[in-house]
């Protein structure tokens, strides 16, 4: 599944997703109150987090309703027919992390930020996995729009 990462199974602390290197600065000049980690780095890990826990609203919110249903119609082409809502395909997908017992740890490198549109690049650390995370903040909170799997 596109830009997703097992979690560890039976640890909670394993189920936060960090990042292992350090997140390249924005292209961007920076704001002053801004810190080492991107806003849109730190929303994604929000998700990514929300996403594994599982926490169904909090991991389907940020998601563009274009996104979803390109992420469902994966999900069946992979033999998941029953999941029809992003609220189940998180479900899915959470407990299918856990079996795998993957950490959810990612390596993130912001390619582009503005205080509207982001590209992170972010690679799976357990399984390999890389793709292009495309964000857009049309308001206060970050809408993920795009995610691709470009590595494996």
């Amino acid at each position: 599944m596109s830009g997703c990462a097992p979690a560890s199974a039976g640890d909670p602390a394993a189920d936060k997703p960090t990042v292992k290197e350090p997140v390249a600065a924005p292209s961007v000049a920076p704001s002053p109150s801004a810190t080492s980690e991107s806003d849109a780095t730190t929303s994604f890990l929000a998700w990514l987090t929300a996403s594994r826990v599982p926490e169904v609203d909090e991991a389907c919110a940020p998601l563009a309703p274009d996104l979803v249903d390109r992420m469902l119609a994966e999900m069946r082409s992979d033999g998941f027919p029953e999941v029809s809502t992003c609220e189940e395909m998180i479900t899915v997908s959470a407990e299918l992390y856990r079996a795998f017992d993957q950490s959810a740890e990612v390596d993130i490198d912001v390619q582009s930020e503005t205080a509207s549109d982001a590209v992170l690049f972010v690679t799976y650390l357990a399984s390999g996995d890389c793709g292009t995370v495309v964000m857009q903040r049309p308001a206060s909170e970050w809408i993920i729009t795009e995610q691709t799997e470009e590595c494996a």
